[in-house]
């Protein structure tokens, strides 16, 4: 078995990374293992299963979006002879503006020849009733996950996504979704305090600063630091709320008093109402009203692939 795996996902960024891999897949050159995707999850399946076949050290390169890095470092986490190195070629990328990712053919050329370095990174845990998620980027509840679901469950998302236009169809979620959403409340359990949080819009966890194509809604996060950070945006008037989104790419919403945000190791919250949940911008589950629910960081837990910082 080789020691370096290619894993592509076709469909990522609206086709974008079958086409980057079929022009770079004959000038490669190095040995390698090719398998692609066939269904949501895949990834993972994969990653783990070769994971436990090898006891060497094993280089997994993702192709694909955010989804992609996410199901193989689910896959792969425990194993510490593992490196995953990432090429961003879907339609968000947000795990590509907080990791370093291969940006062209020479860049992971020269570190498969060359190099077996690696950055230990964090990734973030949420433990529900029923479940335990890792998420690289993000996680949580509330108005953004709701937007998510209604966007990828919509007829109109694969139509869009054919004319290149699959973003939009969140836009036109969020829009109709800001007069229906119904607004919730959780307390967070710190350190036997109890801190109530009324007229909630969403939670988010973050391990790294950016979510939803860009959006730096966590500017203070760093991800192998051992802390995640929670943020609430709660007590907004609906229009205000639009216009505090405008500035979450800038990173400037948090000097407004709508928008808290604290840092730890582990989060516990006791959700009130029944709403949508997000890991990594995929649907988690439905809170239980009355449920505690736990967010912690895993210190260390994989390895990114990167060549020396003077290369990087």
């Amino acid at each position: 078995m080789n020691d370096v795996l290619i894993v592509v996902n076709e469909i990522a960024g609206q086709g974008r990374a079958k086409k980057l891999w079929e022009s770079w897949q004959d000038h490669l050159p190095f040995a390698f293992t090719l398998l692609k995707t066939e269904y949501s999850g895949h990834a993972t399946d994969i990653a783990k299963k070769y994971a436990e076949a090898s006891q060497d050290p094993l280089l997994i390169i993702a192709i694909g979006g955010d989804g992609t890095a996410h199901e193989i470092l689910s896959g792969t986490i425990g194993y510490n002879h593992v490196r995953v190195g990432v090429v961003s070629a879907g339609s968000g990328n947000d795990f590509a503006r907080a990791f370093f990712v291969f940006q062209t053919l020479e860049q992971l050329t020269e570190y498969v020849l060359e190099y077996q370095t690696a950055e230990q990174m964090d990734i973030g845990v949420l433990h529900t009733n029923s479940d335990t998620f890792h998420f690289i980027n993000n996680a949580g509840f509330g108005f953004d996950a709701h937007v998510v679901y209604a966007a990828n469950q919509s007829k109109w998302k694969k139509w869009l996504n054919r004319l290149g236009l699959g973003k939009l169809v969140y836009i036109l979620y969020l829009v109709k979704e800001l007069f229906k959403f119904k607004k919730f409340s959780f307390s967070l359990l710190n350190q036997g305090d109890t801190i109530k949080f009324e007229d909630v819009w969403f939670i988010t966890v973050c391990n790294q600063p950016y979510f939803g194509g860009g959006m730096k809604i966590s500017p203070s996060s760093i991800p192998n630091d051992a802390l995640i950070e929670l943020t609430v945006v709660h007590h907004l008037k609906r229009a205000k709320l639009l216009f505090i989104f405008g500035t979450v790419f800038y990173g400037k919403h948090t000097a407004y008093k709508e928008v808290k945000q604290i840092q730890a190791s582990e989060f516990a919250i006791q959700m009130n109402d029944q709403v949508y949940g997000h890991v990594d911008g995929e649907f988690s589950c439905m809170t239980i009203p009355g449920s505690i629910y736990t967010f912690r960081v895993e210190h260390h837990s994989w390895k990114l692939a990167k060549p020396p910082s003077k290369r990087s």
